[in-house]
């Protein structure tokens, strides 16, 4: 223990007598200011050896590198689209764009034909593989020293590239794995905060690990639906929206303390009583931002049933225009017009809307006879469906699942459909708020902008490509969590959020900047067309377009001033930088580059 904080005193005594000018993190390979090898070898004896070299997933895909296999190889492309195996190196992002940098990339030919070189595009030619606050306050201190960016990353499921920029120092907490339950938890200096049934996850822990541990000990996790999303980073400070949001709110909402590194290099444990500020803006204000968090401390619920409604049906449109088909107008019609019940009774959904067919996923978790009561509140839009001549039914089932780990498992098929990785993602997004269900006029306003999205995208994708157009209608907004305290930093639209719409673009990666750029173009189109009607412009920060224009207000609302305020206080050098995040720096930081069109990627190391 004296070692241990020797060794802490001493990493943070160097942090404060290094530190650069304030501000100046844009230092290059090659340049005077970058480290030197032995520099770089005496921080990875400070952080006993845990500086690593990314080897990217692809390489043995390509003869040029030295660890081409063609055995290994076929292993990577049979798992490519597997989230599990992708998050367990450092060189791969779940969503493939953030891997490249310009043209630059180690994609293996799934487009063919396979480049001739495995380069690391955007992805951190050093990292540190982070297991305790001393390794992330030694990398803080690095990083000011030499007035180089850093970038945090776990699992990087990441929708707007925020945890890959090159050239950049990575700090990955994916293997921060520690997780304890306390039944009566007794929070650090603050009585106020004191709670049952407490989760305690290092900054590593991704879903599915968090739902078997608290499972064995009876109680749920307010997850998302994906089962490898990182639940402490940018899901848990950002939002965290999932099937328990209607129930029981968004994930910030269950947290009661953080343990983290400042940017100061020195360990905090932040609640409502100590730095109440800093721990306000970390609940909603997104990740990455402000300081890096170790552990989150967080409500956990004993659990229920889950109780679930299945329907998929093919449609038959009644015009191959969409916002002339009567058909598709009819189902979201009755959907919107039975929302805001369900919305009511908590029920959550995972729902998928084409020009020819249709999937609903609704989930009921609750206490009591949760099947009767989801049959009950979705009876009339049973019957109306199957009724309906241009909907023809092929699943129309209702389960009830013990608890909420075996409905993860029941349902994981269908789960897998909305998460997607090993391609290039593009997702605009807008939060459809309570007062667009309020009249008939507001439903047809709504409902028409959305067909006349689909029609867009449909026009803008070609006939080639026009059958994949499909939106994404995820009801897992937080509208019985009213947050009169304001106690989290989320968009306040959370709280009146019905549908979380999603008009996604995927391609695949080595697909032509041509074709690439087309179907970005018909997403972002369609969803300026679902814009249009809407009273409160709002979207997911962490699920939305990259691009977005009014970023501060769509992503933030009326907390974005509040958050940069506290952002300037507790970070005031902007040693932590991200896309779109709040202080987003924008073309002033060579971090960027790869997003615009003088890309600069990384120089592998030894930086010759």
């Amino acid at each position: 223990m004296f070692l241990e904080k020797t060794t802490r005193l001493l990493v943070l005594a160097s942090f404060i007598a290094l530190a650069v000018d304030a501000g100046s993190f844009t230092c290059q390979p090659k340049q005077a200011c970058w480290p030197s090898i032995q520099e770089w070898n005496a921080l990875n004896k400070t952080v006993s050896g845990r500086l690593k070299v990314p080897v990217m997933l692809s390489s043995p895909c390509f003869p040029s590198t030295p660890n081409f296999d063609a055995s290994v190889c076929a292993n990577v492309l049979d798992n490519y689209s597997n989230g599990t195996f992708r998050e367990s190196t450092y060189g791969a992002q779940q969503i493939t764009q953030w891997e490249a940098c310009g043209n630059t990339n180690c994609y293996p030919g799934i487009v063919p034909p396979q480049g001739s070189t495995c380069s690391l595009g955007r992805i951190s030619p050093l990292y540190v593989d982070a297991e305790t606050p001393a390794d992330i306050t030694a990398t803080l201190a690095f990083t000011k020293q030499h007035g180089i960016r850093i970038v945090v990353k776990n699992t990087g499921h990441d929708y707007l590239g925020r945890s890959a920029a090159a050239n950049t120092l990575g700090l990955r907490t994916h293997n921060m794995k520690s997780m304890t339950f306390k039944s009566s938890f007794t929070a650090h200096n603050c009585a106020a905060s004191n709670r049952q049934n407490i989760g305690i996850i290092g900054a590593g822990v991704i879903a599915e690990e968090a739902l078997t541990f608290f499972d064995k000990h009876g109680m749920m996790a307010t997850v998302g639906g994906c089962p490898t999303v990182g639940i402490a980073g940018g899901f848990g400070q950002g939002g965290g929206h999932g099937p328990l949001a209607p129930t029981h709110g968004l994930m910030v909402d269950q947290a009661v303390e953080f343990d983290v590194v400042t940017t100061d290099g020195v360990f905090r444990t932040i609640n409502a009583c100590n730095e109440p500020d800093l721990f306000w803006a970390m609940r909603g204000g997104g990740g990455q931002s402000y300081a890096i968090l170790v552990n989150y401390k967080f409500q956990l619920y004993p659990q229920t049933q889950w109780a679930t409604w299945r329907l998929e049906a093919s449609l038959t449109p009644s015009s191959s225009n969409v916002t002339h088909d009567t058909v598709l107008r009819d189902v979201l019609i009755a959907l919107s017009k039975d929302q805001p019940k369900w919305s009511q009774n908590r029920v959550a959904g995972y729902d998928l809307i084409s020009p020819t067919g249709v999937t609903f996923l609704e989930i009921l978790p609750a206490a009591g006879n949760p099947l009767a009561t989801l049959k009950n509140l979705t009876a009339s839009f049973n019957a109306f469906l199957s009724k309906h001549s241009g909907v023809n039914i092929s699943i129309n089932s209702y389960q009830v699942f013990p608890t909420q780990q075996a409905f993860y498992t029941g349902q994981a098929d269908y789960i897998a459909r909305g998460g997607t990785v090993g391609a290039s993602i593009l997702l605009p997004s807008r939060l459809i708020t309570t007062d667009n269900f309020e009249s008939p006029s507001k439903i047809d306003a709504l409902v028409s902008g959305i067909l006349r999205a689909i029609q867009i995208a449909k026009e803008g994708l070609g006939d080639a490509l026009a059958s994949r157009v499909a939106f994404l209608l995820l009801k897992t907004g937080a509208p019985n969590t009213a947050d009169t305290a304001q106690a989290t930093s989320v968009n306040p639209a959370w709280r009146k959020t019905l549908w979380h719409l999603v008009a996604p673009a995927v391609w695949l990666p080595g697909t032509t900047d041509k074709v690439s750029s087309g179907v970005a173009s018909a997403a972002r189109a369609a969803m300026d067309a679902i814009k249009a009607p809407l009273s409160v412009q709002a979207a997911y920060l962490n699920e939305a377009d990259p691009d977005e224009p009014d970023w501060q207000n769509v992503f933030f609302g009326r907390n974005y001033d509040k958050l940069l305020a506290i952002k300037k206080k507790w970070d005031p050098d902007t040693v932590l930088n991200c896309k779109k995040c709040v202080g987003y720096l924008g073309d002033k930081d060579p971090m960027y580059s790869c997003y615009s069109a003088n890309p600069v990627p990384s120089v592998p190391y030894p930086f010759n």
